[in-house]
């Protein structure tokens, strides 16, 4: 009986419909002009019956609203929920272990950031055994996301208006001879970032280091990203080995797994 028990204990209870709810909201948060009910059934293999059952069940809570061309995009309690996120500054638990893992298995300095108040924001630093420090890098700091593969990541997955509202009018601050000062240039970059699924920055931010930034994903959306700094020509000889770890650490992470 004790087996049993403990066999139970070990497979928590999903909720079919509170899964498929929160799948649906993060769906509508990574479209900008939201979905229509039959393009939720679609993309979810539901019945139009379940999903409108759903779909007005999360409008009446106030986590979607269904605009004037019948599209369901996001509704006033998500923002509040998303302004407390970008509000909270905490690093959760099931993040510390993937960032701490990562920079221990590259030896170098491990940056784990996020959205924070409409700016890319440096949450925790990890680092290495060999990690080199780079001024303008710190827990807390915000700015040059043109410059950083950090803030190149997060924006290529940011909606238009986001990139609009960050990157303001080029040119951008040239940090290094190599920053892209250009916004047509760093356009074609995010297209490259989206198709290949992690971003670099070559002694952009600063002279003689690089970095390596990959997404960690909720869902379908990116919520976050972790990246690797070093030495230019350390991280050119090892980057198949930074990119094994960071993208190990980045899918524990995703996964909720400390």
């Amino acid at each position: 009986m004790s087996n049993g028990a403990s066999s139970r204990s070990s497979h928590p209870t999903i909720i079919q419909s509170v899964a498929r709810a929160s799948q649906i909201l993060a769906r509508v948060a990574a479209q900008d002009d939201g979905l229509t009910a039959s393009e939720v059934a679609q993309a979810m293999d539901l019945s139009l019956p379940t999903t409108y059952h759903l779909l007005t069940t999360l409008a009446t809570e106030g986590l979607l609203y269904k605009d004037s061309g019948r599209r369901y995009v996001l509704g006033p309690a998500a923002e509040f929920i998303a302004d407390a996120v970008n509000r909270n500054l905490a690093i959760p638990d099931y993040y510390k272990g993937p960032l701490q893992r990562l920079a221990a298995q590259t030896s170098e300095t491990a940056y784990l950031s996020a959205w924070r108040r409409s700016k890319v924001q440096i949450l925790a630093i990890v680092e290495g055994s060999q990690a080199v420090s780079v001024v303008g890098l710190a827990a807390g700091a915000v700015g040059n996301e043109h410059a950083r593969a950090t803030g190149k990541l997060l924006l290529a997955h940011a909606r238009s208006e986001i990139r609009d509202e960050v990157l303001g009018a080029d040119p951008f601050a040239p940090l290094t001879e190599h920053t892209t000062t250009a916004r047509i240039e760093l356009e074609a970059e995010f297209e490259r970032i989206l198709q290949q699924g992690f971003a670099v920055d070559r002694e952009e931010f600063a002279p003689g280091v690089s970095c390596l930034a990959v997404p960690i994903r909720s869902q379908s959306v990116v919520v976050a990203a972790l990246t690797v700094s070093a030495p230019s020509d350390r991280f050119d000889r090892n980057f198949d080995q930074y990119m094994e770890a960071a993208l190990s650490a980045s899918e524990s992470a995703a996964l909720g797994i400390p």
